[in-house]
């Protein structure tokens, strides 16, 4: 599968709070240096009472469109990648294109939940839109307020998090530039180990569950790792058939990152991989946009090499997608 489109543009925003290891330290009553050493996060931005997804996003989008001199109106498709939209209706996206005052006639806008995969899902949508000549430039946006899901009495998963927004502009191909393969793989038998359970038409305030944690995220990790060990080998070694000069993963763990690095070790001296989770904390959605606009902004991906974007997600599944800048 070839699909032939380009990366436009990419953006990015966070949250102007800026959080310590140090302060979460204080916070949660714990020794000096135990929520460095649980997860390596030195830092994460949490979003304050202003700083909505829709603002966060339509942040990010506009830096895209600055970085290729585009205007908001020349877009014809604005798609939303998060666990959670701003409310439930209207659609987020639809939020962020009234921020950006789009035009109106023959504009697309909806929003996507893949958990951590959906930025990879909005890219693979977006590419397969522009190449059935649906749609010219699209705007693909991920924002997260993963704050505002932590249980403060769980370290494996608040010492984890941080909020903010990425997003991407994808217009058709100018030269060699494309999508080379996309993989997608559902191991639906992990489904209860990383989940908010409540907030939905199952669980509200009509229906509440008995336990109000499971209106907060929930992540066994350990039986995820388990999992994730089993099927990740084989499906990277797919996707490493073709030749990629770095490598974007899901910033989802240390011990995630470390595990992928010792994949791409056996096969010898492989591509560098973007690591941002010390300085951004797992920004869910977020962390793979994010991680690929640093890696265009300091140069480790220029025009004309390629890329290898890779996430791991609840549910569980796996996405990769190699990408020719």
């Amino acid at each position: 599968m070839f699909l032939p489109v380009r990366i436009l543009g990419t953006g990015t925003y966070l949250p102007a709070r800026r959080v310590t290891a140090a302060e979460l330290d204080a916070r949660l009553g714990v020794a000096p240096g135990t929520v460095l050493a649980r997860n390596g996060v030195e830092t994460r931005h949490f979003a304050d009472r202003e700083e909505t997804a829709s603002m966060m996003a339509a942040a990010a989008v506009q830096g895209a469109l600055r970085a290729e001199g585009l205007a908001a109106k020349e877009l014809d498709a604005i798609l939303f990648c998060g666990v959670m939209s701003e409310q439930p209706m209207p659609s987020t996206a639809i939020l962020i294109h009234r921020r950006l005052e789009g035009r109106a006639e023959g504009v697309t806008c909806f929003d996507i939940n893949a958990s951590c995969a959906g930025f990879m899902k909005g890219l693979e949508m977006a590419a397969a839109g522009i190449r059935a000549g649906m749609w010219r430039r699209v705007a693909v946006a991920a924002a997260e307020l993963a704050s505002k899901g932590l249980r403060w009495d769980d370290l494996d998963t608040c010492t984890l998090f941080g909020d903010g927004a990425a997003a991407a502009i994808v217009g058709p191909a100018e030269g060699e530039e494309g999508i080379i393969e996309i993989r997608n793989a559902t191991i639906s038998e992990g489904a209860e180990l990383s989940v908010m359970r409540a907030g939905g038409s199952r669980f509200n305030m009509r229906t509440p569950p008995e336990d109000e944690n499971d209106y907060l995220f929930a992540m066994n990790g350990r039986a995820l790792l388990r999992l994730i060990q089993n099927h990740f080998p084989p499906f990277l070694e797919e996707l490493l058939r073709q030749e990629v000069d770095v490598v974007i993963p899901h910033q989802a763990s240390a011990v995630g990152l470390a595990f992928l690095r010792k994949q791409l070790a056996r096969r010898g001296e492989g591509p560098g991989v973007m690591d941002i989770l010390a300085e951004t904390g797992n920004q869910v959605s977020v962390s793979v946009p994010f991680a690929l606009h640093r890696a265009i902004e300091s140069g480790q991906l220029r025009r004309g090499r390629t890329a290898l974007l890779v996430n791991t997600a609840a549910g569980v599944s796996l996405c990769g997608i190699v990408l020719r800048y």
